[in-house]
C-alpha cells in the first residue's frame, strides 16, 4: 500500500510512541531503515534501541519492565497500525477543514455565525461579494495586491514546522552575519562568501539570493579567477554597493 509523505510520518510518530524500534517500524512501513532514521532524526524522535544478548546474537526490544514476544510484538504492531491510520484519518479531516475555510463559501459561512439581524447579515455578504470580486481581479492581473491579506493555516506537523521555522531563522541570521563580515566595497563570489561563513556553497548561495532580492545586497556577473581552477570563469559577484563588472563580455563568450 502506497503511502503519502505526511501519512508515513504520522505512522512512524505513533510507532515511536510504541517504543518500536527502527528495524520493527523500516519493516513495518516497508521503507528503509535509513528512511526512517532520517525522517526520525528530521522530527527530533528518539526511537527505541535493540537490545543484542545471548550467543545467537538474538535482538529483542525493551518496553518499559517487560518485554515482547513474538505475539506480543505482532499485537503491539497491529495497534500501532490502526493508531496511525486513525490519525491519517484525523489529518484528512482537519486538512478538509483547512481547506473549507480557505474557500469564498467556507469564509462567508464563518463570518455569518452568530448574526441574526437580517439586514446585518445581507452587508456582510456584500462586503464578502465585493472582496472576491477584487481578489478574482487580482488573480487576473487587473489591479494591484489587495492592501491585507488573513494568514494561512500551516498543515503541516508540528515538529517539521518548528524545524522549517528554525532553519528559516538560521538562513536570515547568517545573512545578516554575512553583511556585517563584507566590507563596503568587498567583492565576493558565492564560494568567497561561503569560506567566510564557515557553511556550503549551496546554503550560502540561498543566503545571497534572499540578501539581493531584499536589495540588501547587489550582484553582476563577472570573469574572475577561481581557486583551483586553470582560468578565470564566469560566477556571480556580490557587493553591498552598486558594481559593475569587469568584463562585459559574457554574452559574446557564451554564444
Amino acid at each position: 500500500m502506497s503511502k503519502t509523505p505526511d501519512a508515513t510520518i504520522d505512522f512512524l510518530i505513533k510507532c515511536a510512541e510504541m517504543n518500536m524500534c527502527q528495524a520493527e517500524i523500516a519493516e513495518l512501513l516497508c521503507i528503509s531503515n535509513s528512511t526512517v532514521h532520517r525522517i526520525a532524526k528530521k522530527l527530533g524522535i528518539t526511537l527505541a534501541r535493540k537490545v543484542r544478548n545471548g550467543k545467537n546474537n538474538e535482538v529483542h526490544t525493551e518496553v518499559g519492565e517487560g518485554k515482547f514476544n513474538n505475539d506480543e510484538r505482532a499485537e503491539h504492531i497491529e495497534e500501532a497500525k490502526f493508531a496511525a491510520e486513525a490519525t491519517g484519518a484525523e489529518r484528512a479531516a482537519r486538512e478538509a477543514e483547512i481547506r473549507f475555510k480557505r474557500s469564498p463559501e467556507g469564509r462567508l459561512k464563518v463570518s455569518l455565525q452568530g448574526v441574526t439581524d437580517k439586514h446585518l447579515r445581507y452587508e456582510i455578504t456584500y462586503g464578502h461579494c465585493l472582496l472576491e470580486f477584487e481578489r478574482l481581479q487580482y488573480k487576473l492581473k487587473k489591479r494591484g495586491p489587495l492592501p491585507s491579506r488573513e494568514p494561512r493555516q500551516s498543515t503541516m506537523h508540528k515538529g517539521a514546522l518548528e524545524i522549517a521555522q528554525k532553519r528559516k531563522a538560521y538562513g536570515i541570521a547568517q545573512g545578516k552575519k554575512l553583511i556585517g563580515m563584507l566590507g563596503d566595497d568587498q567583492r565576493v563570489t558565492v564560494s568567497d562568501a561561503a569560506e567566510l561563513l564557515g557553511d556550503s556553497i549551496p546554503r550560502t548561495a540561498s543566503y545571497l539570493k534572499k540578501l539581493v532580492l531584499a536589495e540588501k545586497i547587489h550582484r553582476v556577473r563577472d570573469y574572475v579567477e577561481i581557486k583551483d581552477q586553470p582560468k578565470p570563469q564566469w560566477r556571480w559577484v556580490f557587493c553591498k554597493q552598486p558594481i559593475e563588472a569587469f568584463h562585459s563580455h559574457f554574452e559574446d563568450e557564451r554564444r
